[in-house]
């Protein structure tokens, strides 16, 4: 199951928001995701936002967005959709074949991440972003945390488990949860390579995504001890 995206690559470079290419609105989003993305959620100020858009006045936060996390939420927001649909697609396609095993269904939790690492700077930093917040989503605005509930993600993560071996439930948590963070690592930890950041030899996008899809499998289905 392969999906070409070189032309989506092009369409996802331009903001998907609605604002206008180059309004303020746009700039303060732009400057927020590389912050967020290159600093660290929480090292990122308002002030720091404003003065990589190129405005004067604070101010322009408050009034487009409200405060830092509505500025969080509003890079998200840009990309969410976008992941949510082609997840939502791969699942379709996974139903089709349940028989076929968990391959199909974890490839619906991963490749929608591998191929943002394809797109764009702002698809990177948001998967920059998405892995910062994964291993603390609990700690986020609430807004936040509902609007990553809309990645389709839970949806996957379910039909994954319908076809794995079974696995006692607090074991399949705290194995979900690893992964969860080892998969957003790795689609970030790629975005990097493939910017050119630690000039490492980047491996194709089906041969990263069949090696991930390999080790989230192995590691939900993995044996276990008694007691």
């Amino acid at each position: 199951m392969r999906h070409q995206t070189e032309a989506a690559g092009r369409a996802g470079s331009s903001p998907p928001d609605g604002s206008e290419p180059g309004s303020t609105r746009d700039r303060l989003l732009d400057s927020a995701a590389r912050l967020f993305a290159e600093k660290g959620i929480a090292n990122v100020s308002i002030a720091e936002i404003v003065r990589g858009a190129g405005q004067r006045n604070v101010s322009a936060v408050h009034y487009h967005f409200g405060g830092r996390d509505e500025v969080l939420r509003e890079v998200l927001a840009r990309h969410v959709p976008a992941i949510a649909d082609r997840r939502i697609e791969l699942l379709g396609e996974s139903r089709t074949h349940a028989a076929s095993g968990p391959r199909s269904a974890v490839e619906a939790i991963v490749r929608p991440l591998t191929e943002f690492a394809q797109r764009g700077w702002r698809e990177r930093c948001y998967l920059q972003i998405g892995s910062e917040l994964t291993g603390s989503l609990s700690e986020a605005a609430p807004a936040v945390q509902a609007l990553m509930a809309e990645t389709a993600g839970y949806e996957a993560w379910e039909e994954f488990r319908s076809r794995c071996p079974a696995v006692p439930e607090d074991l399949w948590w705290v194995r979900r949860e690893i992964c969860i963070v080892f998969i957003g690592r790795a689609a970030a930890d790629r975005a990097r390579q493939l910017d050119g950041v630690d000039g490492t030899a980047i491996l194709s996008d089906d041969r990263f995504v069949d090696n991930l899809i390999d080790m989230v499998i192995g590691a939900m289905s993995a044996s276990h001890g008694e007691g």
